[in-house]
């Protein structure tokens, strides 16, 4: 009996597709998964985790325009909308004109606002504990480094 060469080789190379390749989807599927696990914990305070970072920014800054949040997070105005609307429904934010131009909006967190930051950090260091562990302390913050320094691409 004769054997067909191709039914006796093992393949070493594994097979790839143009996505294997492609940076963005690489960082995009990781972005998704990050994000999963994050709002894993923070939903249970009822935020996603761009919530979440508005009230952090607004927390460390005191207040922001609406332009001026956007690009500290690096969103676009439409995406960041979507993010505030339910903070401002639920009376998180405090939205006054802004004292430089009274065209623009100036966003700061209200006394509910800062309860809920306060409840949401406890439960993003649940997550942030969880992901150094499952990836390394050294490694996390090899990656936030290496993120934060890539340049804009315009």
């Amino acid at each position: 009996m004769t054997k067909c060469i191709c039914t006796c080789k093992i393949r070493t190379v594994r097979e790839t597709n143009r996505l294997d390749a492609c940076n963005c989807f690489a960082v995009r599927q990781a972005a998704r998964r990050i994000t999963r696990h994050y709002e894993r914990f923070l939903s249970q305070v009822e935020l996603t985790s761009a919530q979440f970072s508005v009230l952090v920014l607004l927390d460390e800054k005191n207040q922001a325009t609406m332009t001026g949040l956007a690009h500290m997070l690096g969103m676009d105005r439409t995406t960041l909308l979507r993010a505030l609307k339910p903070l401002q429904r639920e009376h998180l934010l405090e939205t006054r004109r802004s004292a430089g131009d009274a065209r623009q909006l100036s966003l700061s967190l209200s006394a509910a606002g800062k309860r809920k930051l306060k409840e949401g950090l406890r439960l993003w260091q649940d997550a942030q504990r969880e992901f150094e562990a499952q990836v390394g302390s050294e490694r996390a913050a090899w990656l936030r480094r290496e993120l934060v320094a890539l340049p804009e691409f315009d």
